[in-house]
């Protein structure tokens, strides 16, 4: 099993393509299928199910695909460690953040690293699966380092630094009818609309937790993918929301409530796989984070 191999395999798996998966590799494609050919000829099992319209992993395809991931990677952190005693931090970095998130200045973060560390190549995505998404990308060594939101102070395989924590209590328009109320119980918003994160995003999660375990169903009436919305439906009259402390707050017609008992925190986190040394670039991405926590009251 050689590293070329690893590297078609994996662009085939990802691009579920093959014309996308040579273009991705720089090579041509009847290279790209011989290689995939002897590498599932070495291993004794088929990897893909071709037909003429579709691409699709075998399940010994989809078990090797993290694996495969993760020697490639062992392979750029041997190469990068030699590299970087003659040339400094080399190699490629890839960042998971959450939508809308103010309390880390995350432009002045990628400028300040990029500054430091010109070699290493940059790539930043919010995953649509929110921190659910971005623990699993970290799991199968797709994302380096992630900026999580969790409700656990430890994560099986997930290395995890806390940034800091939130306190989710409800929001509600100010011209609503709890507006003047000083705290409520659950039981009192559970009939109301309410506008939340779609499920596997820890906001959503923690308050779907919360309410089970008070025996109070909810409903959703809308979902958006971004926090700092939030606020804006709120005003407009569409539904309270059960949220942290949001910067975008300021300036709308909003006001939060206690809530009595108060819901459970969370934290957010900046997390790595544990189950793998981190590279230079993950080391040096880390040591700079706290520098640029540029708030620590509100999301």
């Amino acid at each position: 099993m050689e590293q070329r191999q690893l590297q078609f395999f994996v662009a085939v798996a990802e691009e579920l393509n093959f014309t996308r998966a040579t273009q991705r590799t720089h090579a041509v494609q009847s290279t790209v299928s011989a290689s995939i050919r002897a590498l599932e000829g070495s291993l004794g099992v088929p990897l893909f199910e071709r037909s003429t319209t579709r691409v699709s992993l075998t399940e010994a395809g989809k078990v090797l695909l993290p694996e495969a991931r993760r020697s490639l990677d062992s392979f750029v952190q041997a190469r990068s460690a030699v590299e970087g005693l003659r040339t400094g931090v080399t190699g490629s970095l890839r960042v998971g953040t959450l939508s809308g998130l103010t309390a880390v200045d995350l432009p002045g973060l990628v400028q300040d690293f990029r500054r430091l560390h010109p070699g290493v190549r940059l790539r930043l995505r919010v995953d649509t699966g929110g921190t659910d998404g971005l623990l699993r990308a970290l799991r199968s060594h797709a994302l380096d380092v992630a900026f999580v939101g969790v409700q656990a102070s430890s994560i099986p395989d997930i290395h995890l630094d806390h940034i800091t924590s939130f306190q989710p209590r409800p929001l509600v328009a100010a011209d609503h009818p709890l507006a003047g109320r000083e705290r409520v119980a659950p039981a009192e918003v559970a009939g109301q609309a309410f506008i939340d994160l779609p499920a596997g995003f820890c906001n959503r999660t923690r308050s779907d937790d919360d309410f089970r375990r008070a025996g109070i169903t909810r409903m959703i009436a809308v979902e958006v993918s971004d926090l700092s919305t939030i606020p804006g439906y709120v005003e407009s009259g569409t539904g309270l929301a059960l949220v942290p402390p949001l910067a975008a707050e300021a300036g709308a017609r909003v006001v939060p409530i206690a809530l009595d008992p108060p819901a459970q925190t969370w934290t957010l986190a900046l997390a790595r796989n544990s189950t793998a040394a981190p590279t230079r670039a993950t080391r040096a991405f880390t040591e700079l984070v706290d520098k640029y926590v540029v708030r620590r009251d509100c999301y």
